[in-house]
């Protein structure tokens, strides 16, 4: 008996470091979440909740446009080539640049697009597990609890929700945040600060709608963080010093975004914010790609935001649990506060109060809000501090001298894992590489050439834009800048030009437009279109000269003149 003591005594000191099963543990979650993803890696792309592929596609071309940008020291980042001839369209959605600087090496490599793309997620999940784990252990929890929440925190079933959309993968940022500012609470040090602020900078570079979501519960964080310190002068200023580099540095990339949108008067309508508003019974409903019929599944946006029965339940007894402990209490108050306060703001303008709608109040109060559009996503933040809370609990089980539970509430932390997982993944085919023979021939065209690729969407949903983040797609290839485009924001004027373009083209006044109006020299034609429209374009033969034709496309020289426009046009945008 005293040999298997010794024997395993040695064995616990050559035993690798916990923490070294973290990233395998977390990319190996990750991969099981996203199945069957990893068996198709190279060819397809996750589509989470989303039905038309057009978020994912045009998260790659996000990703290759933060590449292309970098080897040209960023010059010109916010006038991406699409909606020409408008200025600072790359504003208009998130540029997630972080995450895109994070892969720009493998598109020099010739890695196949959806490869990138699904690297970078597997990246952004592991990260969020990860920070989880660091989390824990700020809060001096075990290292087998944090391993638990850092699994949790990868199937998040909100992100899984959100697999088609990149920029709504990562949280890491804001855990990074959290785990600086409870560092900072029991050390006071500079070196936690900067933590902190470095922390929220990486949230804002991964997804600047997160980072804007979290700043309230950021800023509490940061008073609970002062009360440990019991308000001392030199924490608040290495805290404050530290928030206001953060703070410069946001706003150095922020700044771009800000004048355009001022000029702009971009803001999002009411009734628009109201639809994407959570509703009570969204909140008892699973994603739609869940693999458990209990509660029901729901495709609806704002719908699906159940955080899981076994995950709720270890929360709820890891505050119950962790309030008795002195230690513990504050961060325990935190993270219900931070989980409930989320769960009313995802409500957004469907909660009334008497005639009070506090989200309406926060668009005055924090301008930056007046341009959310779906504050249903409040609800990633009420789901990232259950996996928190849970960790607290099971760690506090593990310390009251009955260690028979442990196995048992580990073994539920991993069955709550497997209750939110979302298989199988639905996915979106893609191609290997974006080039093609017509793309070739573009890419070779001089500088100079402007396209214009037709037909131009009809609808505006955003399945009705799929075809748009192909042609950003083809993009990639050729680089020849595009009067098309897509984005969570459009130029003034575009939506009608885009119908009107549609409806009627290839009347003559629409070639005037995009000729004269928008320096169009070149114009694409998908071949099915082209066939349904055959006598219209013969008519207007006079100012199209064929170019190129395959089995995809058709390609045209557009000549127009003054003297062939009797009425000059305009330009759809600024």
């Amino acid at each position: 008996m005293e040999a298997l003591r010794r024997g395993m005594s040695w064995a616990r000191r050559r035993a690798p470091p916990a923490w070294l099963a973290v990233i395998p543990s977390c990319v190996g979650a990750a991969i099981l979440a996203t199945w069957p993803l990893a068996a198709h890696p190279a060819t397809t792309i996750p589509l989470g909740s989303e039905e038309p592929a057009t978020v994912g596609v045009f998260s790659i071309w996000t990703l290759w446009w933060t590449a292309d940008r970098l080897t040209h020291g960023f010059a010109h980042y916010w006038d991406a080539p699409f909606f020409y001839p408008n200025a600072g369209v790359f504003t208009y959605s998130e540029p997630e640049p972080l995450t895109g600087l994070l892969v720009a090496p493998l598109w020099a490599l010739g890695t196949p697009p959806a490869l990138i793309h699904n690297l970078a997620l597997l990246i952004l999940l592991t990260l969020n597990g990860l920070f989880a784990y660091r989390v824990v252990r700020a809060l001096e929890q075990g290292a087998a609890v944090a391993l638990i929440a850092a699994i949790l925190m990868v199937t998040l079933p909100f992100v899984a929700k959100e697999y088609g959309v990149l920029n709504l993968t990562p949280v890491f940022g804001l855990l990074w945040t959290l785990e600086g500012l409870m560092r900072f609470a029991r050390t006071g040090t500079t070196g936690a600060a900067i933590w902190a602020a470095l922390g929220y900078v990486a949230a804002y570079l991964t997804c600047q709608q997160y980072a804007l979501l979290f700043a309230p519960f950021a800023a509490l964080a940061a008073l609970v963080a002062l009360g440990a310190q019991r308000g001392r002068r030199g924490a608040i200023l290495r805290l404050a010093g530290a928030g206001a580099g953060a703070a410069v540095v946001i706003l150095a990339v922020a700044w771009p975004a800000i004048r355009y949108h001022q000029d702009l008067g971009l803001t999002r309508a009411s009734g628009v914010v109201a639809e994407l508003s959570a509703r009570p019974a969204d909140f008892g409903t699973r994603p739609g790609t869940a693999w458990l019929p209990v509660p029901p599944r729901d495709f609806a946006d704002t719908a699906g935001l159940f955080p899981g029965a076994l995950l709720l339940g270890l929360a709820a007894l890891g505050g119950a649990w962790g309030w008795r402990e002195p230690a513990l209490r504050r961060w325990i108050g935190y993270f219900a506060g931070l989980a409930g306060g989320a769960g009313i703001l995802a409500l957004g303008l469907n909660l009334d109060l008497g005639g009070w709608q506090p989200f309406a109040t926060l668009r005055v109060l924090i301008p930056a809000y007046a341009e959310l559009r779906s504050p249903y996503r409040f609800a990633v933040l009420l789901q990232l501090a259950l996996p928190i809370l849970a960790a607290m609990g099971l760690s506090h089980a593990g310390g009251t001298g009955r260690p028979r539970w442990v196995p048992l509430l580990a073994g539920l932390g991993v069955l709550a894992a497997i209750e939110n997982l979302t298989l199988p993944v639905p996915l979106a085919a893609v191609p290997r590489q974006p080039g093609t023979a017509w793309t070739a021939w573009l890419r070779a065209q001089p500088p100079g050439s402007v396209i214009a690729h037709v037909p131009f969407p009809a609808g505006l949903r955003v399945a009705d834009y799929e075809s748009e983040a192909w042609r950003l797609f083809a993009q990639i290839d050729h680089h020849q800048p595009l009067v098309n485009g897509y984005s969570g924001y459009f130029p003034p004027g575009y939506t009608a030009f885009q119908q009107d373009m549609a409806a009627h083209f290839p009347e003559r006044g629409l070639l005037c437009q995009l000729g004269l109006g928008l320096d169009v020299n070149t114009l694409v034609v998908d071949q099915p279109w082209q066939a349904d429209h055959a006598a219209a374009l013969a008519a207007q033969r006079p100012f199209l000269q064929p170019l190129y034709a395959d089995a995809e496309v058709a390609i045209y020289r557009l000549h127009m003149a003054e003297a062939d426009c009797p009425v000059q046009p305009g330009r759809p945008g600024p």
